[in-house]
């Protein structure tokens, strides 16, 4: 395991210490793991709106290519 040394402001330690008691981390290190997990598989508002827009429109291009009403042409 690698060993991670980094320093916060004042005000931030205190925000840190209340986020791990209001959510019942035992300490920093567990607290900070969780941090890095939940931004890693986190989306964004707009990941989630592109995401969702995009397996929309593979539907209709899937509908339309089984009607056989979907013509790509890539030829210039």
């Amino acid at each position: 395991m690698t060993t991670v040394f980094f320093k916060i402001n004042d005000t931030q330690g205190t925000e840190v210490e209340e986020m791990m008691k209001a959510e019942g981390y035992t300490s920093k290190a567990e607290f900070f793991r969780f941090l890095i997990k939940f931004y890693k598989y986190h989306k964004t508002p707009e990941e989630k709106r592109f995401e969702k827009a995009a397996n929309e429109l593979g539907e209709v291009l899937k509908k339309l290519d089984q009607k056989s009403k979907l013509s790509l042409s890539f030829d210039k």
